[in-house]
């Protein structure tokens, strides 16, 4: 079966050298890896509305009720204790494309989310066959080379295509190719029953007591370690996942300053955010959001020097970590090339809003040098004042050495990557980067 080696589907050898070029000898283990599903689904709890205890035990009749006895391992790490992990399945032997059923094709994107233990929406239906019928077993395969039209009839002929597992039909054409623009198809069009990666079809149960959230996500916030009471930044804070987490983590007392720049970003994330009475959120360009003429302990961007005593960068990225990358929709040197300009713009926005002896926590998720280990080493020439600390806890692997880190800099930094390069024992993840500073007095 084709499986790709490479997000880099067709685009050469350039965009695949832009992404390490020191440890360029990391990339055959690094770019198959990209492609893999993580199989292990995490969600943090609220602890301000519901006990860990309590939610594990509604996770586990979940899966019981959809499982039996096969139903997989709910457990915790201690290290983030408001996190459980839902194990992997293990993968059926009767899994597998079988020529009698049907076929369903949906782009890499739709794809990506089926592999993480997503259904199949309507809009994400590419290509259905003719005569296939509700509740018949259907094979589900991704477009990888991006050539399948959109209403498709007839079986899509391509030998680059990836089979995902097998679902049940929900919705026939009619209902998905209407042609209606005024009330296009919504709901679940396929629900899966089996898919290759094992990861457990459960869809997405975020509410108010949990959410599904990306192990490395948590890590970013509890480095951050903020405390109730204080006062604290998130500068790029949709979809408001992290600015929740450190919302909890206060116990709701303090003061957050959520910012976006897109106002429909932030219109989406206010619901989530309005469950916190600390939280405030503007939308507004956070490479604007240093004035030194601007009041002390102004509520309203932009903000005074020293205004903060914490500071999340979680920066705009290329997004290469986001696993499972099936074919990567970045096609030039030159997109990848433009994150670092503003990633450095927000930094220098950042250190002069961070009081002396304050945190800020630079976080990507992504896994070049130039948005990762580069950002770092510059941050410290270019900002004498900040100085690298241990990013604790810490789960994935050190940072990538360079030139201008040395070894003990690169053990305070962490770089989630391939499995076994992690810190925590098979610890099966997104790609991340998380850097802490502190701010000199």
């Amino acid at each position: 079966m084709f499986y790709p080696k490479t997000p880099f589907y067709g685009k050469g050898l350039l965009l695949e050298n832009e992404i390490l070029k020191v440890n360029s000898a990391a990339l055959p283990k690094l770019l198959p890896w990209l492609c893999k599903t993580p199989r292990i689904t995490t969600y943090r709890v609220n602890t301000l509305r519901t006990s860990v205890a309590d939610y594990k035990a509604k996770l586990e009749a979940k899966l019981r009720a959809l499982y039996g006895p096969q139903a997989p391992r709910v457990y915790g790490l201690p290290e983030l204790p408001e996190m459980l992990c839902i194990a992997p399945l293990d993968i059926p032997d009767d899994i597998n494309n079988d020529d009698c059923r049907k076929e369903i094709i949906v782009d890499t994107s739709c794809g990506a989310a089926l592999l993480r233990g997503a259904h199949i929406y309507a809009p994400g239906v590419l290509a259905m066959e003719t005569g296939t019928q509700l509740q018949e077993l259907v094979n589900v395969y991704a477009d990888v080379p991006g050539k399948c039209k959109r209403g498709t009839a007839t079986r899509y002929d391509c030998t680059d295509k990836i089979f995902l597992g097998v679902g049940q039909v929900l919705m026939q054409r009619h209902q998905l190719y209407n042609n209606n623009k005024e009330r296009p198809p919504t709901g679940i069009a396929v629900r899966m029953q089996s898919n290759v990666s094992g990861v457990p079809t459960l869809g997405d149960l975020s509410d108010a007591n949990a959410l599904l959230q990306n192990l490395p996500s948590m890590v970013c916030v509890r480095v951050l370690a903020p405390q109730p009471g204080e006062r604290i930044l998130d500068m790029c804070a949709a979809p408001g996942n992290k600015t929740t987490h450190i919302a909890e983590l206060m116990g709701d007392v303090g003061h957050i300053i959520a910012l976006d720049n897109s106002a429909s970003r932030v219109r989406a994330m206010q619901t989530k955010l309005g469950n916190y009475s600390c939280i405030q959120a503007h939308q507004f360009d956070a490479t604007k959001a240093w004035d030194e003429h601007s009041a002390i302990n102004s509520t309203a961007p932009p903000f005074a020097s020293s205004s903060f005593d914490r500071i999340l960068l979680d920066a705009p990225c290329s997004g290469l970590g986001n696993r499972p990358q099936l074919c990567c929709s970045i096609k030039q040197t030159k997109v990848l090339q433009s994150y670092p300009h503003i990633q450095r713009s927000l930094l220098a926005q950042a250190v002069p809003l961070l009081r002396p002896g304050g945190v800020l926590v630079y976080s990507t998720c992504t896994i070049t040098e130039a948005e990762c280990e580069q950002l770092v080493s510059w941050a410290l020439r270019k900002f004498p004042q900040l100085q690298l600390v241990d990013a604790t806890p810490k789960l994935g692997a050190p940072g990538l050495p360079l030139p201008e880190l040395d070894a003990a800099q690169c053990e305070l930094l962490q770089r989630f990557g391939p499995t076994n390069e992690n810190r925590v024992q098979n610890l099966d993840t997104v790609g991340f980067f998380i850097a802490k500073f502190q701010k000199s007095l």
